[in-house]
């Protein structure tokens, strides 16, 4: 379609993206504290210590995760989850949850947003 043939569509479309991110993250920060707790946060917060300890030179800090359930969860976002907390340093266990939540929806919404523009080429 060209864009002379709708002048509307053409003015909005390049910015409806910024508009649906703009509405996700106020949505997104409205219900914050209404999130519960995961069944497996606990799990995915001792596997992303461990790893964190490892990498910081702590060659037994792995062996806290050697159980066979925890060979199915992922170590690269729990790492960046661990290395935000000690930046903010975050101590008790609501902000600590607040805050993994937080951050996942960033990430949720960056990696919408590199989605749609994915999409819209």
């Amino acid at each position: 379609m060209d864009k002379l043939a709708n002048p509307i569509a053409a003015h909005i479309a390049p910015r409806a993206h910024l508009i649906a991110l703009a509405l996700f993250a106020i949505a997104a920060a409205a219900v914050l504290d209404d999130y519960g707790v995961d069944m497996d946060e606990a799990v995915q917060r001792r596997i992303g210590y461990a790893s964190f300890g490892y990498i910081g030179g702590s060659q037994d800090a792995l062996t806290e995760v050697s159980r066979p359930s925890d060979q199915y969860y992922g170590v690269a976002f729990e790492l960046a989850l661990v290395a935000a907390e000690r930046l903010l340093g975050l101590e008790d266990s609501r902000s600590v949850h607040l805050s993994r939540r937080l951050i996942a929806h960033a990430f949720f919404l960056i990696g919408g947003f590199f989605a749609w523009l994915l999409a819209y080429r």
